[in-house]
């Protein structure tokens, strides 16, 4: 596919992929998915010219100086953004949850060694920590206080949660920045919804958890909290089950989230697992209806778009974005090697693995809970990330995802191929510099 508009461009490039006049309309970025622009700014862009420079090298056979271009390992960077699983333990029995199979497995990490990983990784050029599923990461007993211990480490921090932990996260926001962000997983506009899809096992409530949002602006007015929506529909199916069906609370869910004091409202599709290789997809081929669906979604949408103002704004991810202009295959149709996987990662008690779509996966695992734990584990894992980056085939492997990293892969792609526009790639300035991958 071309390059975004918003992408940094390459100038007088051939297009990224032979098929790029087949792939019809491109999706326009938000400037959260424009992965690219982050790779260039302070900090990013060291990594990513290194990471140029060992493509080529490993493509033309070149002998290499071995103190600055391992070819059998990466270049000494650690990803620049990690998923962080702190825990598998979950107090939700979400119906639509495609970690279901992996959450309250009683596997822990170790916590001073968690520690010293996410230390060394931020000397080696880690910037930001998205702090995420697997489980809660409000239950991880020391949840505050590793907050506080990546915040001194100066790096960026975002908070996924299911909002069960709300007064802990009120509790750390003081310590967070303008740059730091928070992303509650709601998925529902009512809380006769809410229940069925999220089952909570203790009593709270959909009004419950808007109500603490407060709490969490006036500790942090400068925090970003975020609503998040996964769009289901009737005929939706994972774990054996059917999904309750979210679509027509759309709007009113917008609605909730602007008198609650969030920031915004993000929709994105339900995604389901691959039968072949486990990976999450967006799943619609099979569903009875389709059109109606998509004019169901894009009319909620457009009520919901209507209710933004100056403080609160209404997101469509890439991804919705694709269903809805029936585009999915486009952002499916991936270059041979995922390059994002040197640049972004997630960490787990499960273990470390190349993309947040193959977590738990043995074919995207790149070491076990401490592979970056300490100097040697982590030159271990720069050759394993290698061996990755090698033979990992993302053109089968996610031939039915619908990649957020898609457009980003091809932009690499094309530098491989064209090292020479390094230096006339435009460098992001920005004041407030984004490092989430």
């Amino acid at each position: 596919p071309p390059a975004q508009h918003d992408t940094p461009p390459l100038p007088d490039l051939p297009a990224q992929a032979p098929a790029a006049e087949e792939a019809g309309e491109q999706q326009e970025l938000d400037s959260i998915h424009d992965f690219a622009s982050k790779l260039t700014l302070p900090g990013s862009r060291e990594a990513l010219e290194h990471y140029i420079r060992w493509q080529v090298a490993q493509r033309t056979a070149k002998d290499t100086d071995a103190t600055e271009l391992d070819p059998s390992r990466v270049p000494d960077f650690a990803p620049i953004s990690i998923n962080l699983d702190l825990t598998t333990a979950c107090n939700y029995a979400c119906d639509h949850c495609v970690d279901l199979d992996i959450l309250n497995t009683g596997i822990r990490f170790d916590h001073d060694k968690l520690l010293s990983s996410l230390q060394l990784m931020a000397e080696r050029g880690m910037k930001s920590v998205i702090v995420i599923g697997g489980g809660e990461p409000t239950l991880y007993p020391k949840f505050e206080e590793t907050i506080r211990f990546m915040k001194k480490l100066g790096l960026q921090i975002a908070i996924v949660s299911n909002g069960a932990g709300n007064a802990k996260i009120a509790r750390v926001a003081d310590c967070m920045d303008a740059q730091d962000w928070v992303r509650l997983s709601l998925d529902s506009g009512s809380d006769e919804t809410f229940q069925p899809m999220h089952k909570p096992r203790k009593g709270i409530s959909l009004l419950d958890i808007c109500a603490r949002v407060p709490d969490t602006k006036a500790a942090n007015p400068d925090v970003t909290v975020g609503f998040s929506y996964i769009v289901t529909w009737r005929g939706a199916h994972i774990n054996d089950t059917n999904i309750v069906e979210n679509l027509h609370e759309i709007a009113m869910a917008a609605q909730l989230a602007r008198d609650s004091q969030f920031d915004y409202i993000s929709f994105k599709p339900f995604l389901t697992r691959d039968e072949v290789n486990n990976a999450e997809v967006i799943d619609i081929k099979t569903q009875q209806g389709l059109d109606d669906i998509i004019d169901r979604i894009q009319a909620q949408v457009d009520a919901a778009v209507q209710l933004e103002t100056d403080t609160f704004r209404v997101h469509r991810s890439t991804g919705l974005k694709a269903m809805l202009n029936r585009q999915i295959q486009t952002l499916a149709r991936q270059p041979q090697q995922c390059h994002m996987q040197f640049f972004h990662q997630v960490l787990s008690p499960l273990g470390l693995y190349n993309c947040p779509v193959y977590r738990n996966q043995e074919h995207g695992k790149l070491g076990d809970k401490n592979a970056n734990a300490d100097e040697l584990s982590y030159d271990a894992t720069r050759g394993a990330t290698a061996d990755l980056v090698r033979n990992f085939n993302a053109t089968t492997e996610c031939e039915k995802v619908t990649c957020l990293y898609n457009d980003v892969n091809w932009w690499i792609e094309r530098l491989i191929q064209h090292p020479e526009q390094l230096d006339r790639l435009p460098t992001d300035t920005s004041s407030e510099p984004d490092y989430f991958l």
